[in-house]
């Protein structure tokens, strides 16, 4: 066998593989004697075939069949002579386009494999970390902001009389976009600022500072300009602490009727009294803080590491593959909501293309993360392994059984590898990193889960 590399631009290679003709001619016999085995020609028994007929009869398949066995034998060892470690798929044609992807028996076959490498990566940066655990303890205010919200959501809403003012506690339905205000005062629309049909509830705290407070006094057939700020930590890091206004109409104005939460209302959620619900919102507000501390957290350490390793190139075909996921789980999630794709409130390019850093963030963090478990020798166990599969059966519910058949196929199971290891190697990093315990207020720290 004999190779030759190319490189190309970042982390593109291309290499030429040139198969001995007595190898070809090896692997034609051997596929010319499975195929007369079984093939059934008329005339012959099965398993009666002459070579000679099937290599007649079947000349084209075998040269493909014996091209493709080939590629499957002889590209591994040319990459691994080479010492190469391909991200993603390769692309593989013939060195002999005209005439097709097939072997020649008595000839050298030759075929062209293009891909991509991955980086020779050394995580910077990991070591000596400084990080700060922000919590919270559950208060009554914060039950109290849940029960508010959860009469809200029971809450029915009938619509005002003509002319009446928008006050706290209604319901609007308004039309509009939204603009970021630059230096200059210019304005320009911004993906999922596009808002159709879109109800608002008057001090629900759903949307940023100062949204919803702008529409108090607001009639039907309104047209109002909402300027706000967008936090500092607004999850599309692009908005982020940018002035912004929201033009928009108010098509509608309805009251909620007015019927408090009671023992008797909180029976057709499945509660015997208001004191039980009580009970359940506060353990859940423990399960949100607790996990929206684990967060923001690791959100800390994934941001330290992304800004210490910035200098090396991506491999695409991972990206690419990335970014498609994110947007099929993105699709997936409209389609378990009900919702329109409409609902993006911008283009579908648009919101496919604002997807594309994030797949980038990740492709880059997991191969630093690959980076630090080879360096410090974290590994993956059966039992991590294992114990991955249980949580995954116990997280499905009543679809318990249809995981646990799921995951009897080792390849499934070998799919949690890589979270597994990214959990690994981010409890090693937070164990060894200097954290220091800050509390904050607990409506701040369930931003994070918004």
């Amino acid at each position: 066998m004999q190779t030759e590399v190319t490189t190309g631009q970042g982390l593109n290679r291309t290499m030429s593989i040139t198969v001995p003709a007595a190898e070809v001619s090896k692997h034609m016999e051997n596929r010319i004697n499975a195929m007369a085995a079984t093939v059934k020609i008329a005339g012959f028994r099965p398993g009666k075939v002459p070579a000679k007929v099937v290599k007649e009869r079947m000349g084209d398949q075998i040269a493909s069949d014996v091209a493709q066995s080939l590629v499957q034998q002889f590209l591994p060892k040319a990459l691994d002579e080479n010492k190469l470690s391909i991200a993603g798929q390769p692309r593989v044609h013939s060195g002999n386009p005209e005439e097709g992807f097939k072997a020649t028996e008595g000839k050298d076959f030759t075929f062209t494999a293009e891909f991509e490498i991955y980086p020779d990566v050394t995580a910077k940066g990991y070591t000596g970390l400084k990080l700060t655990k922000e919590t919270s303890e559950p208060s009554d205010e914060l039950v109290q902001s849940a029960l508010k919200r959860l009469e809200g959501q029971m809450a029915s809403y009938e619509p005002k009389e003509k002319g009446a003012k928008a006050a706290q506690g209604d319901q609007l339905t308004v039309t509009g976009q939204g603009y970021t205000v630059k230096a200059d005062g210019s304005e320009e629309a911004f993906a999922g600022g596009n808002l159709k049909d879109f109800r608002i509830v008057l001090g629900s705290g759903q949307l940023i500072p100062g949204f919803e407070d702008a529409l108090v006094g607001a009639k039907v057939g309104d047209e109002v300009d909402v300027k706000v700020t967008f936090p500092a930590d607004y999850h599309a890091k692009e908005l982020a602490s940018q002035p912004a206004v929201f033009k928009l109409k108010i098509d509608d104005i309805s009251a909620p009727k007015d019927e408090p939460l009671s023992d008797d209302s909180v029976k057709q959620l499945g509660f015997e009294t208001l004191d039980a619900l009580k009970d359940i919102l506060k353990k859940g507000a423990v399960r949100d803080l607790t996990m929206a501390t684990e967060q923001r957290l690791k959100r800390q350490l994934l941001d330290a590491l992304e800004e210490a390793n910035k200098d090396f190139d991506l491999p695409q075909g991972l990206v690419n593959s990335e970014h498609q996921a994110l947007w099929r789980a993105q699709l997936q999630e409209l389609q378990q909501r009900r919702l329109p794709i409409e609902a993006l409130g911008s283009s579908v390019e648009e919101a496919i293309a604002s997807l594309k850093p994030l797949a980038e963030r990740r492709v880059r963090l997991g191969l630093v993360m690959a980076s630090i478990a080879k360096i410090e020798k974290i590994e993956v166990s059966a039992s991590d392994i294992e114990a991955a599969v249980s949580a995954q059966i116990a997280a499905a519910g009543p679809q318990a059984e249809q995981a646990r058949q799921y995951f009897a196929n080792p390849q499934n199971r070998q799919q949690l590898s890589g979270p597994v290891l990214e959990d690994k190697v981010t409890g090693w990093l937070i164990e060894k990193a200097e954290v220091t315990t800050k509390e904050i207020s607990a409506n701040e720290l369930l931003t994070e889960l918004q």
